[in-house]
């Protein structure tokens, strides 16, 4: 699976990319927002996990813009900031699946393996 993965922590897309690699996707680290949307931009992706609070954009606005490029992607929302309002806001725009910071790999797995399942349904993202 081609995920791409964007957050503003080096650490983090490193991790991200170690894990989901070894698990045989293919994967794109981004610490930019531009740079992730360019990538969407320029090559079909299935999965994305962002992170929620970033420099740029926030992560919801991130997954607006990156739906208007790849309307079918799946997303994973990574999250220091689980509050009520923000994981509601998240599963309100159609998010599949929330991890919270910080995680492990197993938790990360569990996560993407969530969206897959609801991608596997041929669950749609509500937007």
């Amino acid at each position: 699976m081609k995920i791409v993965v964007v957050d503003d922590e080096p650490t983090i897309v490193l991790m991200c990319r170690r894990v989901l690699e070894a698990q045989g996707h293919s994967v794109h680290g981004f610490t930019s927002v531009q740079s992730a949307l360019a990538q969407l931009e320029a090559e079909d992706a299935e999965l994305l996990v962002v992170d929620y609070k970033m420099p740029e954009l926030n992560g919801l606005e991130f997954i607006q813009r990156a739906w208007t490029l790849r309307p079918g992607l799946r997303v994973v929302m990574i999250t220091a900031h689980g509050t009520r309002e923000v994981m509601g806001r998240a599963t309100e725009s159609g998010v599949q699946s929330i991890v919270l910071k910080p995680f492990t790999p197993t938790e990360l797995a569990r996560g993407v393996a969530a969206a897959v399942e609801k991608m596997d349904e041929g669950t749609a993202p509500s937007r």
